[in-house]
């Protein structure tokens, strides 16, 4: 029976799965450490404190058992490719064989190495134990002020340091949490400070979104420092180009991402940051059998140029991979990928939000909606694959 192995329970990876478990007369593994897929998506809201960690992950263990018996999950970290031999090569020395993989590991935050003491006075929010963790500061902090009049004088500040799509959203979400917390309890929110750092606001939008984000963000009294790279860091200080300082004490980044260790060790070819390089297949190039998807690959649009790192190409490279895959093993022409955005939403603190669909724009509370029953209609065939596995696991238990 032939084997697929599916590196990473990841965005692309899961659309991956759902193509592949198509076929009948196969055997698939998934492999991540981590026994749940992470709904990046909505990780701002788990830091602003807008719903329970558990809405935010869904147990990969159950979702490929829902997929059908012929599906494995299985924990643990890759440590090297052996394409040569077919072989995945596990953190743990466990080796696997494969007949054809697919590598959706995705991506962690870079913090370039030219900025002194970034990496060791901010924090990235690629992953839920991230978020998780920046959500278990910023609550600590407010309880912290409400039970010391001391300490809820003192003033606090957060720097995001980068004003692409991810800055501007925590920075908007985490204003709007801040507001809503301090009217609720009847302090003042004026004791809190939201900076917002970077050479250009949501660099590459329509001018309309940009402005209009900015204005947004101005309204919920976030802090601008635009026109100038964060040149190096300090405890609880930062030091522009242009000269400026800023003042923290938490510092979250968002400047960018590279490719997972692992990705970036593959043997093929890489570009700067990390990721493979990938023919029109998604396949690592000079590869028949090793696909590339998420952020672990180079993703081009047809005309070449680079498509944005989201959940949504993201997405659309693993539906892509999933169907070359099954092209592959039952002898059918493949299709050239074609991953283009359709759109994208923008949370700005509920109830606002900005959807950019090229053709037409949504602001405000229109958009809030959309961008929610988008993020809604992704779960529901997760929750609903996720509950016929836990069904089935229950009851090889009995």
């Amino acid at each position: 029976m032939r084997h697929v192995v599916i590196v990473g329970g990841s965005y692309a990876g899961l659309r991956a799965l759902k193509e592949i478990a198509k076929i009948p007369n196969i055997r698939i593994t998934v492999l991540d450490r981590h026994p749940y897929h992470f709904l990046q998506t909505e990780g701002y809201d788990l830091i602003a404190g807008k719903v329970p960690f558990d809405q935010t992950i869904i147990g990969l263990r159950s979702l490929c058992a829902g997929f059908g018996n012929n599906v494995t999950y299985l924990q643990g970290g890759a440590e090297r490719l052996e394409p040569e031999h077919n072989r995945l090569v596990c953190e743990d020395g466990h080796v696997i064989g494969y007949d054809t993989i697919v590598i959706a590991a995705g991506a962690v935050t870079r913090f370039p190495e030219k900025v002194e003491g970034l990496r060791q006075c901010s924090y990235g929010v690629k992953s839920f134990r991230a978020a998780f963790l920046l959500k278990q500061f910023f609550e600590a902090e407010l309880y912290k002020r409400l039970e010391n009049s001391k300490d809820a004088k003192e003033r606090y500040s957060i720097l995001v340091g980068g004003a692409g799509l991810s800055g501007v959203e925590i920075a908007a979400e985490m204003a709007a949490f801040f507001i809503r917390y301090y009217r609720s309890n009847a302090l003042s929110c004026g004791r809190l400070r939201i900076h917002l750092a970077g050479t250009k606001l949501l660099e590459g939008m329509h001018p309309s979104v940009i402005e209009a984000a900015k204005r947004r963000l101005e309204y919920l009294g976030v802090e601008l420092h635009l026109g100038a790279h964060i040149a190096r860091t300090e405890e609880k200080r930062a030091f522009l180009e242009n000269g400026e300082t800023i003042d923290f004490d938490f510092m979250i980044f968002t400047g960018g991402i590279m490719a997972a260790p692992f990705v970036a060790s593959l043997p093929f070819a890489h570009n700067g940051i990390g990721q493979v390089e990938v023919d029109e297949y998604l396949r690592a190039q000079g590869s028949e059998n090793v696909f590339i998807a998420g952020d672990a690959a180079d993703l081009r649009d047809r005309n070449g140029k680079r498509v944005p790192p989201t959940a949504q190409s993201a997405e659309a490279s693993g539906t892509t991979a999933g169907r070359n895959v099954a092209a592959l093993l039952t002898n059918r022409p493949m299709h050239k990928a074609d991953i283009k955005l359709r759109g994208l939403a923008i949370a700005l603190g509920s109830p606002y939000a900005i959807i950019d669909a090229g053709a037409f724009r949504l602001y405000g509370y229109p958009a809030y909606l959309g961008k929610k029953a988008i993020e809604k209609i992704y779960k529901l065939p997760l929750r609903y694959y996720a509950k016929r596995g836990f069904s089935k696991l229950a009851e090889c238990h009995r």
